[in-house]
């Protein structure tokens, strides 16, 4: 797809676009190493590491698991401490770029996939290639998912672990309808219709404004052949119109223009919508929430081509850092597939790595096999992908809600896009 491919779930915001510049500016004029609190010390080679990240805190489920994960490492290296600080999600990569200005970084930096080249473009993050290339595990790494890494050639972080979108189904409902799950969009839609009584829905994901409720309408631009960058396009026709027509006709719902996506799980399970589609995130969460539910995941429906959207955080060595060796073996450890073996179930996540023993869990494997398929946005499109998507999700707003035809929700987006595009540095 050239310099505009590719895809992001959570991109890093527009408005750190000022602070990147001046982070820069500032970092290229140099600002000094770690702080105090980030120190190989002299008490008998004793050292702190400090981790920023944006799970949550270790009173929640994602903090829990990371912070377990971690106290784990500690447990099995003597000397060394990690001090992990929580930065929710909105405010993460503009906390990096502003700490990056006044020289006061982690050791680690646990970041979103695709902020990884601007990151790497202010210096707030190091090259790691000859550190990967000594370690020469590389190949491990799913295709799509190792990119997010590279920046001209050089690699600046290693994937910590990935997320996709597959078909969430409920079994029973499906099973009544005498229906198997859906293979080919044109089956999605008229599964929905057949599925939709009017008490319940047949489809749900999430529309809601921004970024997170272009997710569906994009899995489906790209089944038809389409790229995000030129959604005024056949593609994103036969995309936009088949959404609008299942919202119209009551097979979607249109409360979907409201839902995130802790929202459709709790529709699918409350039994209001026979089939959703969203994230490996919810797999343990339906099974603990949901017991009596009858559920399973089917690989998403393919057209002109197959695939999902991929999510990823990628862990990545500051550039003030004065405990690089010490930070990467960290990073090294938590990529070790009998670690990651462990804390992914717990985490809810996928491996970003092809040698992880899913065990014989037959809905992750699921996922692992849609991972494959999975579409990472690639060059200008990554750096300005937070905005491409909400204007995405905007055209979705218009013609589903009405305020537009078609082509004319397709056309201003275009114009929106070709205008975030251009103003790519």
């Amino acid at each position: 797809m050239g310099t505009r491919g590719g895809r992001s779930v959570a991109a890093w915001t527009a408005r750190a676009t000022g602070v990147l510049a001046a982070a820069a500016l500032l970092t290229a004029c140099g600002s000094g190493g770690s702080d105090d609190e980030t120190s190989s010390g002299g008490d008998g080679g004793s050292t702190t590491l400090s981790l920023w990240h944006y799970y949550g805190t270790p009173d929640t489920p994602t903090g829990a698991a990371l912070q377990g994960l971690l106290d784990r490492y500690e447990e099995e290296h003597d000397g060394v401490t990690i001090e992990a600080r929580h930065i929710p999600f909105g405010d993460f990569t503009r906390t990096l770029l502003q700490s990056a200005a006044g020289g006061d970084l982690p050791d680690i930096a646990l970041i979103n996939g695709f902020t990884t080249q601007a990151l790497a473009d202010a210096g707030v993050i190091q090259d790691l290639s000859d550190r990967v290339e000594e370690w020469g595990e590389a190949d491990h790494y799913f295709e799509t998912g190792w990119e997010t890494t590279q920046v001209d050639g050089a690699t600046y972080a290693i994937p910590h672990v990935a997320d996709a979108y597959a078909v969430y189904y409920n079994e029973t409902m499906l099973a009544e309808a005498g229906l198997q799950p859906p293979t080919t969009w044109a089956e999605m839609q008229d599964h929905a219709t057949q599925l939709s009584d009017g008490q319940r829905y047949g489809l749900a994901f999430s529309g809601i404004e921004g970024d997170e409720g272009a997710t569906a309408l994009v899995i489906r631009l790209l089944a038809a052949g389409g790229d995000p960058a030129q959604i005024d396009s056949e593609a994103g026709v036969t995309a936009l119109t088949q959404f609008t027509d299942m919202i119209a006709s009551g097979a979607v719902s249109n409360g979907v223009l409201t839902w995130n996506e802790e929202d459709v799980k709790n529709q699918f399970a409350n039994g209001q919508a026979a089939m959703m589609i969203n994230s490996a995130t919810y797999l343990s969460i339906l099974a603990e929430e949901n017991p009596e539910l009858q559920w399973n995941v089917a690989l998403l429906p393919s057209d002109v081509e197959a695939a999902t959207f991929l999510s990823q955080e990628n862990l990545a060595i500051s550039t003030t850092t004065e405990n690089a060796d010490a930070a990467w073996d960290v990073i090294a450890w938590m990529q070790r597939p009998e670690v990651l073996a462990e804390y992914l179930p717990e985490r809810n996540k996928l491996a970003a790595r092809d040698d992880v023993d899913t065990g014989d869990d037959p809905v992750r494997a699921i996922f692992a096999e849609q991972l494959q398929q999975a579409w990472a946005p690639e060059g200008d499109l990554a750096a300005a992908s937070s905005e491409v998507l909400t204007r995405i999700q905007g055209a979705l707003q218009a013609a589903a809600g009405g305020g537009a035809s078609v082509e004319d929700a397709l056309a201003e987006a275009q114009g929106q896009i070709d205008e975030a595009l251009a103003n790519v540095e």
